[in-house]
Formats: structure tokens, sequence, C-alpha cells
């Protein structure tokens, strides 16, 4: 696997779509923070009740999430194509949301799970299912634990890779934190158009 080349398709896919896609982030951020901003203005109230809203939002919050992943996972997809994309593609997918909130909470249960053996487990496990929601878009008819296992399936052999890809970026991710997350505006985007470049790449292999 070519990261650096991965990377670099990246980049040029991101050419004069950088500003689409920080208008997403900023909509998909503030969509999906509303839920769970709610509980701020129970502060006074029982820790039961209070206890009960956090459940709710949380709820909530996972909810809008499923509804709006797909779309955002679709624009970086859509952009490693070459296709034509704007900031409205995070309302695209909205369709699939139930087995997209399967996927996220199959994935969270499977994650979890193999996390309570060891850390190392966990994260591979993790990045075994991270192609479900791109098989998902190519593969709409599926069902989540389909996805699931065709992702299982697909990342054999490249755990690695994408293990490395990720790790490629630590430097940013760091020094984003000393611009108080201002770099991330540019680099969450870069990150996702070359996780989507990936999975183009084993799919064509497979």
């Amino acid at each position: 696997m070519d990261i650096a080349k991965l990377k670099e398709n990246a980049k040029k896919s991101l050419e004069g779509n950088y500003g689409q896609a920080i208008i997403m982030m900023i909509v998909y951020g503030v969509l999906t923070s509303i839920a769970s901003a709610i509980p701020m203005f129970f502060q006074n109230s029982s820790e039961t009740t209070l206890g009960i809203i956090q459940a709710v939002c949380n709820f909530a919050t996972l909810v809008v999430t499923s509804f709006l992943m797909l779309g955002n996972v679709n624009f970086y997809l859509k952009l490693s194509r070459g296709e034509k994309v704007t900031w409205q593609e995070l309302f695209s997918k909205t369709s699939l949301w139930v087995i997209c909130f399967g996927i996220t909470i199959f994935v969270g249960a499977f994650t979890f799970l193999w996390t309570l053996l060891l850390i190392i487990p966990g994260i591979i496990a993790a990045i075994s299912y991270s192609m479900s929601y791109y098989i998902l878009l190519d593969n709409e008819n599926m069902t989540a634990l389909e996805a699931i296992r065709k992702s299982k399936e697909m990342m054999n052999g490249h755990k690695m890779d994408f293990f490395m890809l990720n790790l490629s970026f630590l430097g940013w991710i760091i020094l984003g934190i000393f611009t108080f997350g201002i770099l991330y505006l540019w680099l969450a985007p870069y990150m996702s158009t070359a996780q989507a470049n990936f999975y183009n790449a084993i799919k064509d292999n497979k």
C-alpha cells in the first residue's frame, strides 16, 4: 500500500473543495452537538433526573449522528472518486440511517468486547470494522451485520496498512492541539479523503 500516494491524491481531490468540506464539518458538528448540550440547562435537577436526561440526550445524539454519518462519509467517497460534491451531501443518505445506526451499535459493542481482553485486540477490531460505512454506501441493500462482515474480509492483510496511514497523521493531530483545533479544519477533510482513497484501493484489489 503506497500511503504517500493515497495522501497525495487526497490533496489533489480537495483542491477547490475545502470550502465545501469545512461548511459540512461545521453543520455536522453543530447538529450532532445540540442534544449533548441540553443537560447543561438541567444542572440544578436531581441526580436521578439529570441521569435520565443525560441518557436520553446521549441516545438522541447517537440517532442524529447515524442520520448524518453516511452523508458525511459519502462526501469524501465521492470526492475521492473525482465526483462533484457540495456540503449538502451531508443529507444525501438519510434513508439509510437505521442501517447506519445498526453498524454503529454493533461495531461499538464488538470493539468494546474485544477491548475487555486487551487494548490491542480492541484496536485491531476497530480497524477490521472500519470499512463498514463505505461498503454500505456501495451496497445499499446490505444489512448492518453483512457490511461489518464484509469489512472484516476486506481488511484481511490490510489492517497494518490502515494503521500506518492513520499513524502518518499523528504529528498533525498533535500540532492541531496547539492551534486550539483550528488546524483540524484542514486536517479532518485531508484524513477523511485519504481514508476514502484507502477503501477504493483495497476494494479494487478484492
